[in-house]
């Protein structure tokens, strides 16, 4: 076979940073036709992406580029948040509405709603139907405030990092030591999250703790491909179980903010259907994850130990130190830098 069509036939890669920051631009094609919730979705999955990879990468590599790459990412990942966050309500609805509303009803109604897309979906139960309104008013304010956003996104910008950035981050080598230093930093900081969670209970601390799990999985997902392949499927059940958790308490807080429910005993009804998903998924939640055989032990026993520790620590700040006196242009010798 010649050497062609060995090419032609090689799987296309799927990771990577140069990978996830075309992706990017992409996305920012597909999600420019409607603001769709899918099209969102996918956009800011590849802008989390790219910046769980920077965070990983800027806490070896000082260059300011990756700093600049990390902000615009995070300004239009923002500014598309509040759309997202609506469309996420929406289908909250959808899942929450009374089971007196049968399947046939709910078909019927939105085979008619789906020939004029100005409405939202009527589902039969007034609470549902009024905070669809509702939300779809706000989905359209915010589309047209996610328009402005794309278009001050500097995609010429993100294509040349999507060139000089990969070129870095190939210097540094995944599944290295290193980032295992940088893994147990993140688990540290997440267990900690975890203590105080279930400490206080509050909504705030376990919106918290999903971000520091989410920070702990994306480390061990980018840089520690033999973890990752043994954990993934439990970090990415742990943060959907807490990324469920603090929908469903935004969802509840506009509901109330709405003034939707017509009596008390519809707003209790309401709320009992969101604590009853929100309590199944604190309990699958700390079943993983409270007592000795909890994953928090299984993870942090393969993360470095004892005096492994300071090791890594100073192999990091020596790194660090090489790495910022090659920072300025034209400071660093024309030669092909060692990996990491």
């Amino acid at each position: 076979m010649s050497i062609a069509a060995t090419r032609t036939t090689r799987a296309k890669k799927v990771t990577g940073l140069r990978y996830w920051m075309l992706r990017v631009l992409d996305e920012c094609q597909h999600v420019s036709a409607d603001f769709s919730a899918d099209p969102v979705h996918d956009l800011r999955v590849s802008l989390r992406r790219c910046r769980s990879l920077v965070d990983g990468l800027m806490a070896l590599d000082p260059d300011p580029n990756w700093k600049a790459m990390k902000k615009a990412g995070k300004r239009l990942f923002q500014r598309l948040g509040a759309l997202r966050d609506v469309q996420v309500m929406m289908e909250w609805v959808e899942k929450l509405h009374p089971a007196e509303a049968s399947a046939e009803q709910v078909t019927v109604e939105r085979a008619r709603v789906d020939s004029d897309s100005a409405h939202p979906h009527a589902i039969g139960d007034p609470v549902a139907q009024s905070l669809l309104e509702i939300l779809h008013r706000r989905e359209q304010e915010q589309k047209l405030e996610a328009q402005v956003a794309l278009e001050a996104f500097d995609r010429k910008q993100w294509r040349q990092w999507s060139k000089s950035l990969p070129a870095r981050a190939a210097r540094i080598r995944p599944g290295s030591a290193l980032f295992k230093h940088l893994a147990l930093e993140r688990w540290t900081e997440a267990r900690e999250l975890h203590n105080r969670a279930l400490r206080n209970r509050s909504q705030t601390a376990f919106h918290e703790l999903r971000i520091g799990i989410k920070r702990f999985r994306y480390i061990v997902e980018n840089f520690l491909p033999v973890e990752h392949k043994a954990w993934s499927g439990d970090l990415k059940e742990m943060q959907d179980l807490l990324g469920d958790v603090h929908d469903l308490d935004v969802f509840w807080g506009t509901s109330v903010s709405c003034h939707v429910f017509p009596d008390i005993d519809s707003r209790n009804n309401w709320h009992q259907r969101i604590l009853a998903q929100r309590t199944k998924r604190i309990d699958r939640y700390r079943s993983r994850m409270v007592g000795p055989d909890s994953l928090w032990n299984v993870w942090r026993a393969a993360l470095p130990q004892g005096k492994q520790i300071q090791a890594l620590a100073t192999r990091r700040m020596k790194l660090w130190a090489n790495a910022a006196l090659c920072t300025p242009k034209s400071a660093c010798p024309k030669r092909k830098p060692k990996s990491i």
